[in-house]
């Protein structure tokens, strides 16, 4: 911690190479991940969290590059203290960063916070400027890490704040003390849900750290449809752990409705008398007061934060509300990350899937086929092809129409999933056959598993009371004996299905 009577001794210089201070902004630099210089009023350097971050060191290196920098970073301090105010830039090489001027005991100096690439596209731009400039050798050696622009503007805010309150007053240290390690537990959050898995529930997850920052009870996360100009909650957390029935909040109703409407924050200590709301307080909550803010990435809205209840009984204030909106922009780009996620993998399912039966699509089953060949070659473990076509389906479809037939289709589609093994691959090949991939599986196992496989389907009640049992054929081939191709070997198991076909229902044919 500084000491209260610094200011009594060092003036600005002295007091920015203490050691003290370079301890503090080592603190500061590690919660929000942006490298710390300072320098004077003239633009030299007095200290820095680090020498550099990795690519300024790099391009340091190049005489080329080491002249627009030295003169493009010093326009930045110019600007930033001329101006008198805080700015953030983007500087010739596309890295973000932002400029502080501070002053104490009428002399100025300048914190710079330099940081990384806010998006993919500006790194593209780099590195046409390396082209440009004829650079060949510079390498990237490590995983490439964006900073967003919001990141960059809500850290400039912060440092900002903290220096100029610390260097105004030393003595109000604890507040600015207890301000980091918010930080540090809004950095620790967002590592934590930047972690989770597709597979597993952000939105409760965020909802949770949200509830724990505030020192709150009770919350919901709403989800905004944008179709629909719908929000749909997603988590909710109650004070006796109950969730409530789901319900919609349409755009413009109730207290996230407009919250939605109209893009803004809502900090009411007293529910009943907030201008704004007036209304009696609502059942299964403590106390009056509650935050609910707009879940933002950039301009766009995704949904809805609302936080009640501190465990102290206390309202929520300024400082609870820019803790949890710093927070939520964080949250926001998890959130959506992960909603894009599992929309990917609806659209890959979609790709690999038929439609009617759910089994996987004939693209999908050849692309299996080859990997399983592929194994084969490796381990010399034994492979065998089915494939089924079902006995006068025409027939059936014209005599009950095609409903009738996508329904006895779908029925024989469980049959087959339910009569194979695990590790078998069921695919719908086209119209009413299918072809299964029996992986370490040689002839003699495969037709017991075919012949398991007729008799199932012969037993499975199909739509329509009265119709002869659905019977099929099957056609069988191992690799590579009937076929060194995948050409060959889907060539030759039709051969067998025809062969099947051609000698009656119900029957099964081995490749010879």
């Amino acid at each position: 911690m500084l000491s209260t009577d610094i200011s009594r001794h060092f003036h600005l210089y002295n007091l920015l190479i203490s050691n003290e201070w370079k301890s503090y902004l080592i603190i500061l630099s590690d919660a929000i991940n942006i490298n710390l210089s300072i320098y004077s009023r003239d633009g030299e350097i007095i200290s820095s969290t680090r020498n550099y971050i990795p690519i300024c060191r790099t391009l340091q290196s190049f005489p080329t590059f080491k002249s627009i920098c030295d003169i493009h970073c010093h326009a930045i301090k110019m600007r930033s203290i001329e101006k008198g105010k805080p700015i953030t830039y983007k500087c010739y090489a596309k890295i973000t960063g932002f400029s502080i001027p501070v002053g104490y005991m009428g002399e100025n100096a300048v914190i710079m916070g330099q940081g990384l690439f806010s998006t993919y596209e500006d790194f593209l731009e780099f590195t046409k400027l390396l082209n440009l400039l004829k650079i060949n050798n510079f390498s990237v050696t490590g995983p490439l890490k964006f900073i967003t622009a919001d990141h960059i503007r809500n850290a400039c805010r912060l440092v900002n704040s903290l220096l100029n309150k610390l260097l105004q007053n030393i003595q109000e240290n604890f507040i600015l003390k207890k301000d980091i390690e918010k930080f540090f537990t809004i950095s620790r959050f967002t590592s934590e849900i930047v972690s989770v898995l597709t597979n597993e529930n952000p939105f409760q997850m965020v909802l949770n750290k949200s509830i724990e920052l505030l020192d709150a009870e009770q919350g919901s996360l709403m989800i905004l449809d944008e179709e629909k100009g719908v929000l749909y909650p997603e988590a909710i957390k109650t004070v006796n752990g109950s969730i409530t029935d789901k319900f919609i909040i349409r755009k413009g109703e109730g207290i996230a409705g407009r919250v939605i409407e109209l893009g803004e924050s809502f900090l009411v200590k007293d529910i009943e008398n907030d201008p704004r709301i007036m209304q009696k307080n609502r059942l299964h909550y403590k106390t009056k007061s509650f935050v609910s803010i707009p879940l933002k990435i950039a301009d766009r809205i995704i949904g809805v934060l609302n936080i009640s209840d501190k465990i102290t009984g206390q309202v929520f204030n300024d400082e609870d509300l820019n803790l949890i909106q710093s927070f939520a922009n964080q949250a926001a780009v998890v959130i959506e990350r992960n909603m894009f996620c599992k929309q990917a993998e609806e659209f890959k399912k979609l790709s690999i899937t038929d439609p009617l039966t759910g089994l996987y699509n004939r693209r999908y089953l050849l692309s299996r086929l080859e990997e399983e060949i592929l194994r084969v070659e490796r381990y010399g473990r034994p492979l065998c092809i089915l494939m089924l076509d079902i006995d006068d389906f025409k027939s059936y479809n014209d005599t009950y129409g095609h409903p009738v037939g996508d329904k006895a289709l779908k029925i024989v589609a469980e049959a087959v999933l339910n009569s194979v093994r695990s590790i078998d691959i069921v695919s719908r090949f086209g119209g009413d056959e299918f072809m299964i991939i029996l992986p370490i599986t040689d002839k003699t196992e495969a037709i017991s598993i075919a012949e398991r496989l007729g008799n199932d389907i012969s037993k499975t009640e199909m739509p329509s009371s009265g119709l002869r049992m659905i019977t099929v054929c099957i056609g069988i081939v191992s690799y590579p004996q009937d076929g060194n191709t995948i050409e060959l070997i889907l060539k030759n198991v039709d051969i067998a299905l025809y062969n099947a076909k051609n000698k009656g229902r119900h029957r099964i044919e081995v490749y010879s």
